[in-house]
């Protein structure tokens, strides 16, 4: 990403829920060595294997979660079947990063949001008294600009609790690719 012009690339990885899924590969494997439950116990361990089907190939593979390109923003997805998601530029109003991995609580995640107008209808001025009142509101505490910019638009999100994501390096590649796009969140913090 030193050069200007360069894409990122945000993959799956081996991250701590990663780590918890091949824990409980292994005690489901041990679940079923002969001798190593009583016999007639359930194998309780099973609930865990759809958990661990899900997340040790996306680790162990390295899938691309996101690309950031001169094009534009592709969404990638942990299911196989979920198909990427293209967002050009132009369309893009905003990208957002949480590093809750940072934060404190118990079932902490990161979570990468673009804002974009694909497939959204243009925005309608306001029709009831309520929502006039809170633009007029807005516009006087917010660069009336700004909230126009967001108007309309919808949030493509994903997890990015099995990525390692450097942070500096996301608000560089949005910057060099579309400086116009607002970048919001933990981006661009070391």
């Amino acid at each position: 990403m030193d050069e200007p012009g360069a894409r990122y690339e945000i993959r799956y990885t081996w991250t701590a829920p990663a780590w918890l899924a091949l824990a409980l590969a292994v005690l489901i494997g041990v679940g079923f060595v002969p001798g190593a439950e009583p016999p007639g116990n359930d194998h309780i361990e099973l609930i865990f294997t759809p958990y661990v089907v899900l997340v040790l190939p996306a680790a162990a593979l390295r899938r691309t979660a996101v690309h950031i390109g001169p094009r534009g923003i592709t969404l990638g997805g942990l299911l196989i079947f979920r198909r990427p998601e293209f967002l050009p530029w132009p369309e893009i109003v905003s990208v957002t990063f949480w590093d809750g991995m940072r934060g404190p609580g118990r079932f902490r995640h990161s979570e990468l949001e673009v804002r974009h107008r694909r497939g959204v209808p243009p925005p309608q001025p306001a029709t009831s008294p309520a929502l006039r009142e809170l633009d007029a509101y807005l516009s006087t505490h917010v660069d009336p600009a700004f909230v126009e910019s967001f108007r309309g638009t919808k949030g493509s999100t994903r997890s990015m609790a099995l990525c390692k994501v450097d942070p500096g390096r996301l608000e560089r590649a949005v910057r060099a690719f579309a400086p116009q796009v607002h970048v919001f969140g933990d981006v661009g913090r070391p």
